[in-house]
């Protein structure tokens, strides 16, 4: 059967998926009849919690900016470091 065969076959099979496929619109109107369905109900705060939530996620920023300026350091230094060994023993 050679290429010419298995690639007649492979167009076939791609022709019957498409004619299989919904179009657009089809598709639109299941997601926007599902999207309208989903309310979402958040639990109230009170203003100490809030503000408990609030200082967790400063603290985590700030540990992660700390973190990431370490690793920047680090990485900085890995660099001279090999610049260094290659111009001085290269």
């Amino acid at each position: 059967m050679g290429f010419s065969g298995h690639a007649t076959s492979v167009l076939k099979s791609n022709r019957v998926l498409l004619k299989k496929s919904r179009s657009f619109r089809e598709l639109r109107k299941d997601y926007v009849n599902h999207a309208q369905a989903t309310k979402l109900h958040f639990k109230e705060l009170t203003d100490i919690e809030r503000k408990i939530v609030r200082d967790k996620i400063r603290a985590q920023a700030k540990k992660d900016t700390i973190q990431e300026i370490g690793i920047y350091l680090i990485s900085f230094a890995i660099v001279l470091g090999t610049f260094y060994a290659i111009f001085y023993y290269g």
